[in-house]
């Protein structure tokens, strides 16, 4: 077990051993388990999938583009280690990436009384609050990227079956962001799988709630504002304190197979798709963001990047006869919420800087967070469920 794994597991029997201690009286007798879990958030990636005319479609065209279907049968591939504990190594992983970059992200200054100390506090501060990140890795392969084996080819498109993913965020139950792509099956598109083995995403649908989102990410300063306390100071987002609101997502695809001198290809990255999403006020419908592929006046949005087809795992069969598998493919979904502050925010700085020394010194510290993945079919789903330390058994 490595370093990490270990000091994971040691963290989680403590909480463990604490929480029970809670729940026991003076005399030993257990109490009943009144203490509040509150849920974080929630982050959901699935895979579409084709249907039987599209996948037709794509069989037609390339068996149009030539008559002996047969495409390059071995794939360059390294040699690297073995693929043992890596579903562990990605939950730890998974865990440390959310509280550096949106808990307990910051590094904050030292104060003291020079005010071009103070003021160097908050910006320090006022920009933590600016950009929250949040990521999702699949810990283990998805479902195929092919229906059905090939007897053709590595890289043989037949029976393609992966179209795309959808996306769904929530914050405190609440939806913050609904997103919906699928793979491009215009001809130019499918020339670029036939000439190329390479393929690219369209954004068909996007909801995305600036009000709910994490910005302004007060956790990065170590604040975790309490409901019934009133500070003078929006902790929800509001358009009058930040501008240029921008939600980035980027999806990064992995693979690893063996070829057909038996050498294995481990985690090789096949591509990565990115885009960006500008969030401005006035294109806002009742409070919500909601872009629509070929809505009338909607600025058309675009997938940037491409990504090879992934390559299927060679298998001899018995009788000298050559098999390629299905395709096997990992997913790292990230997703990036980033603003600025406006100038009316940055005049009144000495206020704010008041007002966030007020919040931090009032902070309600976590005792733990649970950590929960889920996995289904051609989904995954990671929740984040904290139990605050102000939370204490019930008498």
């Amino acid at each position: 077990m490595n370093k990490i794994a270990l000091t994971l597991t040691l963290i989680l029997s403590f909480v463990f051993i604490k929480g029970l201690a809670q729940m026991q009286d003076n005399t030993g007798k257990q109490q009943p388990n009144d203490i509040e879990v509150i849920p974080m958030n929630s982050l959901k990636l699935e895979v579409n999938t084709m249907d039987s005319v599209q996948t037709s479609r794509i069989n037609s065209f390339i068996s149009s583009q030539i008559e002996n279907r047969r495409f390059l049968a071995s794939v360059g591939g390294i040699i690297l280690g073995t693929l043992a504990n890596k579903a562990s190594s990605i939950i730890v992983k998974e865990i440390k990436s959310y509280f550096n970059s949106s808990s307990l992200g910051g590094g904050l200054l030292k104060t003291t009384d020079s005010k071009k100390n103070k003021k160097d506090e908050w910006n320090n501060m006022i920009w933590n609050e600016c950009i929250y990140v949040d990521s999702l890795t699949y810990m283990d392969n998805l479902s195929d990227f092919y229906s059905k084996g090939s007897f053709n080819s590595a890289l043989d498109p037949e029976n393609l079956q992966f179209n795309g993913f959808t996306v769904t965020a929530q914050k405190d139950g609440q939806d913050v962001l609904k997103f919906y792509c699928h793979l491009a099956t215009d001809d130019e598109s499918l020339f670029g799988i036939y000439n190329h083995s390479k393929f690219r995403l369209v954004l068909d649908s996007l909801y995305f709630y600036p009000y709910r989102c994490h910005l302004p990410n007060m956790p990065s300063n170590h604040i975790f504002p309490e409901k019934d306390k009133e500070y003078g100071r929006n902790t929800r987002f509001s358009f009058d304190d930040r501008n240029n609101l921008t939600v980035t997502l980027s999806f990064a695809i992995t693979s690893s197979w063996y070829n057909e001198a038996i050498i294995l290809a481990k985690d090789v990255e096949l591509g990565v798709f990115n885009v960006q999403i500008p969030i401005e006020e006035e294109s806002l419908s009742d409070s919500v963001f909601v872009y629509k592929k070929d809505m009338e006046g909607m600025v058309p949005l675009t997938i940037a990047g491409d990504c090879f087809i992934v390559p299927r795992s060679y298998m001899p069969l018995p009788g000298g006869k050559a098999h390629w598998g299905t395709g096997e493919y990992n997913v790292k979904l990230t997703i990036t919420e980033k603003c600025d502050i406006s100038p009316k925010i940055m005049k009144g700085w000495k206020k704010d800087y008041r007002r966030l020394r007020l919040m931090k010194k009032g902070k309600e510290m976590k005792d733990y967070i649970y950590n929960i993945y889920k996995q289904s079919g051609n989904s995954i789903m990671r929740s984040l469920i904290e139990s605050a330390s102000n939370h204490q058994p019930k008498q």
